[in-house]
Formats: C-alpha cells, structure tokens, sequence
C-alpha cells in the first residue's frame, strides 16, 4: 500500500476517473454560443404561392437580444426588439433552411413562445405541419398553437406591435393566457394536443385576429397611440375534423368546450332579472366538470357532471340578495345557464360529427367490447345521435359587500 493510503492498483482506475471528470468540467461538446444562435420567439406558417414547390410560407420572429435587455436609449428606440425572416418551400424542414441563409445566427427553437397557423392552411390541412416539431428535439412541443382568423396572415398577427410589450409574439401568448384565465371561453392548446388531436381525428383549437387596420400592425406608430390602430385579439375555436378546419365555433359555444374539457378556470355569466336581461353578473370562481359514459342496449350513453361555484360581481336589479329564496332561485338561473351553453356545445360538435372531447375514449374505458363494434363507424354515424345528458350543480357563494342594490323597484 502506498504512503497515501491508496492501493497501487486501484491508482489506473483513479486517474481515469480524473480524466473523465476534467473533460467534463471543461464544458459541453456541442454548446453554442449565445452570440451565434438567432432565438425564435414566434413562428407563423401560411399558404404558399404553389401547391408542390411552395406549399408553406414560413416567418420566424427572432429576438434582438441587446434591445430587449437594453429598451430605451436617450428617450430614443435605437432598434426594433425582433426581427422576422420569411421563406417559401414545399416542407417546413426546407423553408426553416432557407430562412438560416438570411438569419445572423443558427435559428434556436426551444424559447418558441407561439405557432400561428394561416386560416387558408388550416382549412387545407394541418397533418404534415407537425411532424418535424414531434420529430426534432429542438422543439419543445409546450407552446400554443393559434388560427389566424379572417383576412389578416399568420405572418401580419406577428407584426402587430404594442406599447406594453416588446415581443408581439409574448403580446400574443399573454392575451391567450389571460383570456383562457379570466374569461374561460378559449382554452390555450399546445403543440402536444395538437398532435394527439390529429391521430384521433377531431380536435379545437383557439383562434386569433387583428382588430382594426392590419397594415398598421406593423408600423412604429402603433406603439405611440394610446388607442392603437391595430391590436390582437383572441377570438373563437377552430373546430378540426381529419386534420382540416371545417367551422368555427364563437361565444357560448365555444365556453362550452371548456366546461365540458375541465378546463373552466374562471369567467363571468350574466343571469336575467325579471324582463331585465343579463342584469346580474356572476363570476365563477371555481368548476369542475366529469364524463362518465355507460352502456344501455348495447349503445353508450353519456352523462356530464359540472360542479360551479361563484359570487355576485354586480346586481342591476332590486332583489334583495340576503334572502336564501332569491339566492336559490340565482342558483337555478346559473345551472340553467350553464346547462344550455353544454348542450349548445355538443349540440354543434355531433352537427358537425367531429368528436372534439374525446368520448370515444371513455366509450372504450366503458365496454372494450362494444367500442371494437362502433369504432370505425363512431364519430360518422354513432356520435351524432348519442345520447347525451347534462347534470349541473352550481351555487352562489359570496354575495359581495352588501346584499340589496341601490335600485329600486
């Protein structure tokens, strides 16, 4: 034994494990240099100029690392926070290529913040948008992905500029966010959804437009004017069947598929008042939605639980709100509410015979059996004339700070 205490022949075996953790230390083989990679903050995907060679016209939007750290000079924009590059080509693997001829750096997609899709895209199709983005481990399949509705392009929902945020692309994902929070009518879909949605056939997803003057998205002025020109808007849900956009479903339909989904976080209804109409306003706070499927004679059945509790946010009306009658009679009105947006919703989607919730899973969880004989035949013919029943418990929980209204009779 050596004086160290060290057998000699365990030394080759230490000096290897020296060596091996030296080299690790000395950093990562195939790191990049912050300098030399062009970060995607957004990417828009719209119809190109010819159905082979062209079929995508694919922007990155890159951000301007210096500008977004830096802001404001002197009072004065020295330069525009991002950047967006534009190339045609038949396959998005092709296009991004292209695009790295014009970017200063190698184009790094796992920061991506938002996929928007042209409408004339999606109603062509998406199925062969998304296999490089489950394919490429250089994206992280977390982010939205979005419709661009009506006229405006993919590329122009980009380029709407803001005061409150320099990247359009984070205006983007933080109205979507907000509004999936506070209003619960557009839930937020990412990548991996889509994906999935496209192997079972039928899937939403959240829409975006421009409201206002789409040529002024872009310009510098729109970040001057208190009351922009142009802004972004999250607006409807895409109803896709067979990987194409066949409708569009607004307002209560579309709070509907998210109560159905259990993704209700928060939003506001508003309850009649005698002959005043939509004169309370009631928040719910929280929900939580069930499906349950069972077999009769053979054919399922399915049965939608929603549990909703709220608060009065506003009370146009005289009724005094301390009295358990009138509370019980708001909690009616709530589930009958809720209750009609739920069947408006199911209502389009058996319509339209696209299976946007899944069911046909919780069929298969019901009766294996039953779901081999109806597979192929479900969302076609089964679907549509399923048999779907609606059970909503909601209650009234706060009534705010006073109980009677300052409006009288």
């Amino acid at each position: 034994m050596s004086q160290r205490g060290i057998p000699m022949r365990h030394k080759p075996l230490m000096l290897i494990i020296v060596c091996v953790f030296v080299a690790l230390l000395s950093g990562c083989w195939d790191r990049e240099e912050l300098q030399k990679l062009s970060i995607v903050s957004g990417m828009a995907i719209d119809k190109g100029s010819d159905k082979v060679k062209n079929r995508y016209k694919v922007t990155v939007q890159i951000i301007n690392p210096s500008q977004v750290a830096g802001g404001q000079q002197g009072g004065k924009v020295q330069a525009s926070p991002v950047t967006t590059f534009t190339e045609t080509g038949s396959t998005l693997s092709e296009t991004l290529r292209k695009i790295s001829t014009k970017s200063p750096g190698e184009l790094f997609f796992p920061h991506l913040q938002v996929l928007v899709i042209g409408e004339k895209v999606a109603k062509e199709g998406i199925e062969d948008l998304f296999d490089i983005i489950e394919r490429d481990a250089q994206f992280r399949v977390l982010f939205p992905v979005l419709i661009a509705r009506g006229n405006a392009t993919a590329k122009e929902m980009l380029e709407v500029t803001t005061s409150l945020e320099a990247i359009p692309s984070a205006k983007i994902g933080d109205a979507l966010k907000s509004s999936e929070e506070d209003w619960g009518a557009y839930k937020s879909t990412r990548a991996d959804q889509v994906i999935q949605g496209l192997k079972e056939g039928s899937l939403v997803v959240t829409g975006v437009e421009i409201d206002g003057e789409t040529k002024s998205g872009n310009a510098t002025t729109n970040t001057q004017e208190i009351s922009p020109s142009a802004q972004i808007e999250i607006k409807g849900m895409a109803l896709f069947k067979n990987g194409k956009l066949e409708n569009w479903l607004d307002g209560h339909a579309a709070r509907g598929v998210t109560w159905i989904t259990n993704e209700m976080k928060r939003t506001v209804m508003n309850l009649n008042c005698g002959k005043k109409k939509e004169a309370t306003a009631i928040e719910i706070s929280r929900a939580k939605s069930a499906t349950d499927v069972k077999i009769k004679h053979q054919k399922p059945v399915i049965y939608i639980t929603v549990h909703a509790e709220g608060a009065v946010l506003e009370n146009n009306c005289s009724k005094d709100l301390g009295k358990s009658k009138v509370l019980g009679q708001l909690d009616e009105q709530l589930e009958e509410e809720i209750e009609q947006e739920v069947l408006l919703t199911v209502k389009k989607a058996q319509k339209q015979k696209s299976d946007i919730f899944n069911f046909g899973e919780k069929v298969n969880m019901a009766d294996k059996r039953v779901w081999k004989n109806i597979k192929t035949s479900w969302e076609k013919d089964i679907f549509p004339e399923t048999e779907v029943h609606v059970n909503i418990q909601a209650i009234i929980r706060r009534t705010g700070m006073t109980t009677k209204s300052y409006i009288n009779k």
